[in-house]
């Protein structure tokens, strides 16, 4: 018997002692176990007994599997993607955000940045600007048969605002050449340039998102985002964002909006998170319509004290891997301010509650894990004028350029066809392929699909995948009519988003 093969089948989990849970990667469903169901199922899954032969030893059981058509995962899921004739139409017509690198320089250092040396899998810091030029023909090729009326245009560095000019140049070049277009403006940045005459250039636009780099109060902030001369930056950065909320009409204005992003140094802990939250919305006294993130941190090879907990004693570790979320969790059951606990969590409910699913067929095919269709989303456009799926990732296979275009048959063998190929083999006896959600960012390099990555990005993903599962039934059982009402206004929330482009950056 087949103990890998077996475990396609599904995964048990529970959200507190006796209360059991199946979830089936044949149909999608999770049904509730009884303590004799958990025992049968295990043996199945460790190989230690057929389906037919523990339905035949337990009526019951067997009565249950047939009435929940269980344990009927095929030996490969297909994956679904187009032909490269519709790629080519998507990739062509279809992108929905533009991303320019304005810069690949940046007048801080902090300590966990990607472009530090303990990322090597992404450029260093650099000096660089893109010139207008470049960025021209970046907009141009992008949008010369787009079908779309609306894309958003988005800023990235290194820190943008020290190419601020060219910034205003792209926005007022593309507002100009293409005036029926319509326009969803945003950028990340450090807020230690901002000045009251970018400010008023930015109350100018019609529709603006600004990201903000803070990770709390002064000591978590300036532990890690220093200059280069190792100075701690939370200063300059608080000067910035009191600028931005003395000077910048975003209140009450739906299309403008301000969002803070806090990158959470560990240990992670539920005094830490909540002292962030006081710091911004009580000592601060920052509008509840700013929206306030936590981001864990992205070590790469990056030195770290091997007695340092990764999870402090006050997260009860209900949740494998992913203590934000269950500090989150927590907080949303019990809080009054639900809103924005269940912020923190809204991407993993909505993953679970809208995964592939069907109550009598079986799931036969799935689409290729989290990735978009290169160019379908978003083009990142480089300094040196190379188009990438996004920011996000490192040193992969480019798009194209701006010179040349895209490379349509390259891009699509490489992130389609080759991507599928391989990872047919990976996922073929894993529970989680329908509902992963790894993407070309932690699965390929400058050659392609990384060597062995299933090694690598397979056992976290799976932990990811199950945690999400057992937070989502545990805030079903606490109220179901509760979480239904949540899910289905951040299911609102996130269709208008899609549809102005508004994506986070």
């Amino acid at each position: 018997m087949n103990l890998e093969a077996n475990k396609r089948y599904g995964v048990l989990f529970d959200t507190r002692v006796g209360s059991d849970y199946f979830y089936d990667a044949g149909t999608g469903k999770v049904t509730s176990c009884s303590c004799e169901d958990v025992q049968v199922i295990k043996k199945i899954l460790n190989g230690e007994v057929d389906v037919q032969k523990a339905c035949e030893l337990n009526r019951e059981f067997g009565e249950f599997v047939r009435k929940e058509n269980l344990f009927k995962c095929p030996e490969e899921q297909v994956f679904l993607y187009p032909s490269l004739e519709e790629f080519h139409e998507i990739m062509e017509s279809s992108c929905e955000q533009i991303i320019i690198e304005l810069t690949d320089a940046c007048n801080l250092r902090c300590k966990y940045c990607i472009y530090n040396e303990h990322h090597p899998e992404f450029r260093g810091f650099g000096y660089k600007n893109i010139s207008f030029e470049i960025a021209k023909k970046g907009i141009d090729y992008i949008l010369r048969n787009l079908k779309r009326d609306r894309i958003a245009l988005t800023f990235y560095g290194g820190e943008p605002l020290i190419n601020f000019n060219t910034m205003k140049k792209c926005i007022e070049y593309t507002r100009n050449r293409y005036p029926k277009l319509k326009l969803d403006i945003g950028f990340t940045t450090n807020l230690t340039l901002l000045t009251k005459e970018m400010v008023d250039y930015f109350n100018s636009l019609d529709s603006l998102y600004i990201l903000c780099s803070l990770d709390g109060p002064k000591e978590y902030h300036d532990e890690n985002r220093i200059d280069k001369n190792g100075k701690g930056s939370y200063d300059d950065a608080m000067r910035g964002l009191r600028l931005l909320l003395n000077r910048f009409d975003f209140e009450d204005n739906l299309n403008k909006s301000l969002s803070i992003n806090c990158v959470v140094n560990p240990p992670y802990s539920k005094e830490k998170f909540e002292k962030i939250s006081e710091h911004f919305y009580i000592k601060e006294s920052l509008p509840k319509s700013i929206t306030l993130r936590y981001a864990y941190l992205d070590r790469g090879n990056m030195e770290i004290n091997p007695n340092e907990k990764i999870i402090s004693d006050d997260i009860d570790g209900k949740l494998e891997a992913s203590p934000m979320e269950e500090w989150a969790m927590d907080s949303f059951i019990e809080s009054e301010e639900k809103d924005e606990f269940f912020s923190y969590i809204s991407q993993d409910m909505l993953r679970v509650a809208k995964r592939m699913k069907s109550d009598n067929d079986i799931i036969e095919s799935t689409y290729l894990h989290g990735n978009c269709i290169p160019g379908q989303r978003r083009i990142y456009l480089t300094v040196d004028g190379k188009f990438r799926t996004c920011e996000r990732v490192g040193n992969i296979p480019e798009l194209g350029n701006v010179d040349n275009g895209y490379n349509y048959s390259k891009v699509y063998q490489k992130f389609i066809v080759d991507y599928a190929n391989y990872f047919k083999n990976v996922c073929k006896n894993c529970w989680g392929q329908s509902m992963c959600s790894v993407c070309y960012e932690s699965t390929m390099d400058q050659n392609g699909i990384k060597n062995k990555v299933e090694d690598i990005i397979c056992p976290s993903s799976k932990r990811v995948m199950l945690d999400a599962l057992k937070n989502y039934y545990r805030a079903m059982e606490e109220d179901p009519d509760m979480l239904e009402e949540y899910i289905s206004k951040y299911a609102k929330r996130q269709a208008e988003e899609e549809s102005y482009q508004k994506y986070e950056i």
